[in-house]
């Protein structure tokens, strides 16, 4: 196999770049030389494949990738936004290089297009302004007339949704942005086709770089999909539409006409185009009904653990430090030896840490610790006390029993505080 020698600035020795992850590395380690990027849902998307990929892959060569990776991610601060609609998007063309290569390893960990931080990639807004009258899928929009025939979706574009959604007032049945070309349009099209009012689907806002959704809306309506349920001559990288079906896709291309205004950010002539095309006289369309046509999803209601499981691997105390921002995350042996001590200012970069030593060996003590590590980073952030498997709140000697040791309240690897087991 062909290879490249590069430092991928980073510190850690020259490797052996294979051939096949050669451009994916070079175009995360263009974008890790960004601020911006540290901070983009594109670039945290970009890194979970390349995770995923390299982990997995049987070419040792290919693993080795692993620790730049890591090194990478440790780097990457909250994500603030999911794309901004950079002319160049290091991350998005990092995922079509891995795309290109590994497709199938990069479908597994990417197909959603958002990141751990980020809602459902259906259509987004700000705010519900009312109650809707038809099924929809989960997400965040505005909903406005569900008599009306115009939908808005602002692709990248946060703010405009609500804007517009305002300002057209029962013009416009819902607004929301979308950002994926998978997920994202199918979340769309579902709820446009279960509203037989909706006759057109105005696209505006700024066009995520890479992900390409309004492309991908624009050749769904143009030339549909194929076998594989891929939209036809799209541009986008990856627009397969997995969870609707060939009859969900030929209702939206009879019943929807997507009007292209995509860069258009001008709330005034966004809003005169709803009008425009609400004046527009339609014809009666039945009602569509295809829920029997896709396996139903088992939805599932949340419940507490049955019982409490000590991790082999030991417990944890998570102890924040108010005077330099640290999150001290102390690590025992089920003796009560200490082991290991963790140290950072969020919570993200600590439990991947702690995952990537091998630290815990139980899900439920994972998802424990994740979420102790937050409520600790949410205390040093708010200001308030943080105590270990309690309520984030402001609490006081009275909250705490009087024989419950902190070193049993870290041992209950589920969460629950061993004061409730006993």
């Amino acid at each position: 196999m062909k290879q490249k020698t590069t430092d991928l600035e980073v510190r850690l020795p020259a490797i052996p770049i294979p051939e096949a992850a050669e451009a994916a590395m070079q175009e995360i380690a263009g974008g890790m030389k960004l601020e911006k990027c540290h901070k983009c849902g594109c670039m945290q998307e970009a890194l979970n494949g390349a995770d995923r990929v390299f982990s997995r892959s049987e070419d040792s060569d290919l693993r080795a990738l692993k620790p730049i990776i890591q090194t990478y991610k440790v780097r990457m601060e909250p994500i603030a936004y999911d794309c901004i609609g950079c002319k160049k998007c290091w991350g998005a063309d990092a995922t079509i290089q891995l795309a290109n290569r590994f497709e199938d390893e990069v479908a597994n960990s990417c197909s959603s297009g958002w990141s751990p931080n980020s809602t459902d990639a259906s259509v987004v807004s700000i705010e519900k302004t009312s109650e809707s009258l038809w099924t929809l899928q989960p997400g965040d929009y505005v909903i406005g007339n569900p008599n009306a025939t115009v939908a808005v979706c602002t692709l990248s574009s946060r703010n405009l949704a609500a804007a517009v959604a305002k300002q057209a007032g029962d013009s416009v049945a819902i607004a929301g942005r979308c950002d994926t070309e998978n997920i994202g349009v199918e979340k769309v099209v579902q709820n446009l086709i279960a509203n037989s009012s909706i006759r057109w689907l105005i696209l505006c806002g700024i066009e995520a770089q890479g992900h390409r959704t309004g492309d991908a809306f624009l050749r769904l309506e143009e030339h549909g999909v194929d076998a594989k349920m891929r939209v036809l001559e799209s541009a986008s990288w990856r627009p397969v539409l997995k969870n609707l079906t060939l009859m969900d896709v030929a209702r939206f291309r009879e019943q929807v006409e997507v009007i292209n205004l995509i860069g258009v950010t001008d709330v005034d002539t966004i809003v005169q185009s709803v009008h425009d095309y609400a004046a527009r006289p339609v014809s009666p369309l039945a009602s569509f009904d295809n829920a029997s046509a896709l396996p139903l999803v088992e939805h599932i209601k949340a419940q507490t653990a049955k019982r409490l499981n000590l991790d082999p691997a030991g417990f944890f105390i998570v102890l924040p430090q108010p005077g330099t921002g640290l999150i001290v995350c102390e690590h025992y042996k089920n003796n009560g030896q200490l082991a290991h001590v963790i140290e950072g200012r969020e919570a993200a970069p600590i439990i991947s840490t702690a995952i990537e030593r091998g630290f815990m060996t139980l899900l439920d003590h994972a998802a424990y610790l994740g979420r102790e590590l937050v409520k600790a980073e949410l205390a040093l952030t708010s200001g308030i006390l943080y105590e270990q498997d309690a309520p984030l709140k402001n609490l006081s000697s009275d909250d705490v029993p009087p024989d419950l040791t902190q070193n049993d309240r870290a041992q209950c690897s589920c969460g629950e505080s061993l004061a409730k087991s006993r």
